[in-house]
C-alpha cells in the first residue's frame, strides 16, 4: 500500500463521489430557492401596485386628522370663551341681585317707618317719656393770678335743667301739634 498512484486514484474517486452527492443534495435546495425567488418577485410586484395607493391614503388620513385637531382646538377655545362669558354674566347677575335685594330692603324699611309714623296717634308721641340725662356741669374756673382782680366772664354758661329743656320741647311740640 505504498503505491502513490493507487492513493491518488482512490482520492479522485472519493472526491467525485462527494461532488456527486453534493449535487444531488443541492438540487432540491436550489429548486426551493427558485420558488422563493418567484414568490418574492410576485410580492414585490403586488407592493409596487398597492403601496403607492396605501401611502396616499395614509397621507390623506394624516391631513384629515390634522384638520380635525385644528377644528377641535378652535372649538375648545370657543367653548372656553363662552364659559368665561357665562361666568362673567353670572357674576354680574349675582351683583345685580344683591343690589336689588339691598334696595328692596331699604324701600321696605322706609315704607314700614312711614307707615308707623302715619298710623301712630299724635298723643302717644308727646306723652312718651324721654330718658333723663344728668345736667351738664361746667368745669370749675381756673384760679386767677393773685395780682390781677378776676374779670367777669362775658359768656356765662347757662345751667338749664333737664326738666326745663323737656318743658320747652313739649311746649314747642304742642304748638306744632295745634297747627
Amino acid at each position: 500500500m505504498t503505491n502513490p498512484v493507487l492513493w491518488l486514484c482512490l482520492s479522485i474517486v472519493l472526491l467525485a463521489l462527494g461532488l456527486a452527492l453534493l449535487v444531488c443534495v443541492s438540487i432540491p435546495a436550489l429548486l426551493g430557492l427558485a420558488r422563493a425567488t418567484r414568490s418574492a418577485e410576485k410580492l414585490f410586484d403586488t407592493l409596487d401596485r398597492e403601496l403607492p395607493r396605501t401611502l396616499e391614503a395614509m397621507r390623506n388620513t394624516g391631513n384629515e386628522l390634522s384638520g380635525l385637531a385644528d377644528d377641535m382646538t378652535d372649538s375648545v377655545t370657543s367653548a372656553r370663551n363662552i364659559v368665561k362669558q357665562v361666568d362673567h354674566s353670572l357674576s354680574d347677575v349675582r351683583q345685580q341681585a344683591y343690589q336689588a335685594k339691598r334696595t328692596t330692603r331699604s324701600v321696605a324699611v322706609g315704607f314700614r317707618a312711614a307707615w308707623r309714623v302715619l298710623t301712630k296717634p299724635t298723643k302717644s308721641r308727646s306723652k312718651r317719656p324721654r330718658p333723663v340725662k344728668p345736667p351738664v356741669k361746667p368745669p370749675p374756673p381756673k384760679p386767677a393770678p393773685p395780682s390781677a382782680p378776676p374779670e367777669p366772664n362775658p359768656i356765662a354758661p347757662t345751667t338749664a335743667t333737664t326738666a326745663d329743656r323737656r318743658s320747652d320741647r313739649s311746649s314747642d311740640e304742642s304748638l306744632i301739634a295745634d297747627d
